[in-house]
């Protein structure tokens, strides 16, 4: 983490650096902590593609491409405000309690405990080859351009203060997007072996759940008491 955030902070803006920018996306999605994201998408797909790989890599593609457009405006925002921006989240310790606030809540969703009206997981698609299909998974995959879990702080931190830092909107939006696309690729091979291999594992798919669920309420707890004990 030192080191990513030595990289992003003193080196320029290079292939090398939205290359380093894309792979720490797909560290940042295959960090334990975000596998409560990753579950509920599984079975958000699951139920949107009936069996249907096709449609699978549809919904992932939908998905990403909403989580695109957010980033693209994050970053935009991050360069043109960056500067004003981050001694807030400091001063306020925000990416100390936000992101593990999050993951809390998630683990609830995953337990069945609470359950949010959006962004709605558990709605399966009506109709998972037409339109309004697409145009759903795209929706809700907008609020999911900046969900990031407490393990993926330090990535997401040093990223940020790096478009700020350098103040291109240019720059600032596609790194954004290509951090998200790293993501997405991870939601893309979840959508497609999700079809494969969690089908067979039907039977396991509750406690699978559960466990996410268990796990992402501890990681969130401890990383909130890591947080305010700074």
């Amino acid at each position: 983490m030192e080191n990513l955030y030595h990289f992003t902070i003193t080196g320029g803006i290079s292939a090398t650096t939205y290359l380093l920018v894309f792979i720490v996306g797909v560290v940042s999605a295959v960090l334990a902590c975000y596998l409560p994201v990753l579950a509920m998408f599984a079975g958000y797909v699951q139920k949107g593609a009936a069996g249907n790989k096709r449609k699978a890599m549809l919904i992932a593609i939908n998905f990403i491409l909403g989580m695109a457009v957010t980033s693209l405006l994050a970053g935009l925002i991050f360069a043109l405000l960056g500067q004003q921006f981050l001694p807030f989240v400091e001063k306020y310790h925000l990416l100390n309690w936000v992101p593990p606030v999050f993951d809390i809540l998630a683990g609830l969703q995953l337990l069945g405990v609470i359950s949010f009206a959006m962004p709605a997981f558990q709605k399966p698609l009506s109709r998972p080859e037409g339109p309004q299909s697409a145009m759903a998974a795209f929706k809700l995959g907008i609020p999911y351009g900046l969900v990031i879990s407490p393990c993926a702080v330090p990535i997401f931190f040093a990223l940020i203060s790096y478009i700020a830092l350098q103040g291109s909107p240019l720059h600032g939006a596609l790194l954004m997007t290509t951090y998200s696309l790293g993501k997405g690729l991870v939601l893309a091979a979840v959508a497609v072996f999700s079809i494969s291999i969690l089908r067979k594992l039907a039977k396991w798919s509750g406690p699978v759940k559960k466990i996410a669920g268990y796990l992402s309420i501890v990681i969130g707890i401890i990383f909130l008491i890591i947080g305010f004990m700074k």
